[in-house]
């Protein structure tokens, strides 16, 4: 069972996930009682990332919402945790349509938890990517290796590069960039994001070395907690690491041809 803590650990590194992929360019962050970014041209990162309805008129409110949704004005789909209010939202809404996607968990690590291992692998090297030359060459393997597809732009991860609380790290393998991955902060608290690796040299322990060396570089920068979202295929090198699973995170998705 989570806490209350957790909860909020998680919930403040969605927080900071979203406001940052808010800042790219062809993105706009509305924030409200529904926060959400939406692609200025349906090419980019989108989702309704926080629901927070409250008051006599929430399903008057909810309705509202889907309309947006159903216009083209919000995002098609939703994250919605612990603390979504209401606490039953997913339910409703998979009475209207949507489906429920629950497979894929939330974790958080306590860094002052966090021991550092020594990579033992001479044919695995980390990069922190301290100018912007690598860039390009990041957003490849993140593309590829994650999405399956250009979904975001080397232009558009240039005004993340630029914000100064994010870090991009590299793993090479022979020297050949192969791994990749990226932490925001805010204050005392971190979330990992973007963790890929090409297919042809996944389990390999790229993986656990680059996040490995992300990790070790916010404990010694003074960075009490790190949050993430899984892939069902990653949790169990993430507990390898420390993370601990706390709730499931719950994707509710809006599909044209079923509403």
């Amino acid at each position: 069972m989570f806490s209350e803590y957790e909860c909020d650990i998680i919930e403040k590194g969605i927080d900071i996930s979203w406001t940052t992929w808010g800042k790219m360019r062809d993105s706009t962050l509305n924030l409200g009682e529904v926060c959400y970014v939406k692609s200025d041209n349906n090419e980019g990162p989108e989702r309704i990332f926080k629901i927070r309805f409250c008051g006599e008129d929430i399903d008057e409110k909810i309705m509202k919402m889907i309309s947006y949704i159903k216009a083209g004005i919000m995002p098609h789909s939703m994250l919605i945790t612990p603390n979504t209010t209401p606490i039953n939202l997913a339910e409703i809404l998979a009475k209207k349509g949507f489906s429920i996607d629950d497979s894929d968990p939330c974790m958080m690590l306590e860094l002052d938890d966090f021991n550092c291992q020594e990579n033992l692998n001479e044919d695995i090297a980390v990069l922190k990517l301290e100018k912007d030359e690598l860039l390009p060459e990041w957003v490849k393997i993140v593309n590829e290796g994650l999405f399956g597809c250009e979904l975001i732009t080397v232009d558009q991860f240039m005004d993340v590069f630029a914000l100064g609380n994010v870090y991009f790290y590299i793993g090479l393998l022979n020297n050949i960039p192969a791994s990749a991955c990226m932490t925001i902060t805010d204050n005392d608290t971190s979330v990992l994001e973007m963790v890929a690796t090409l297919e042809q040299y996944r389990h390999k322990g790229l993986a656990t070395v680059l996040i490995n060396k992300a990790l070790d570089d916010l404990k010694k920068s003074g960075i009490k907690t790190i949050s993430l979202r899984a892939e069902k295929d990653a949790v169990n090198l993430y507990k390898h690491l420390g993370f601990k699973e706390c709730f499931k995170r719950i994707v509710a998705s809006y599909d044209l041809e079923k509403i």
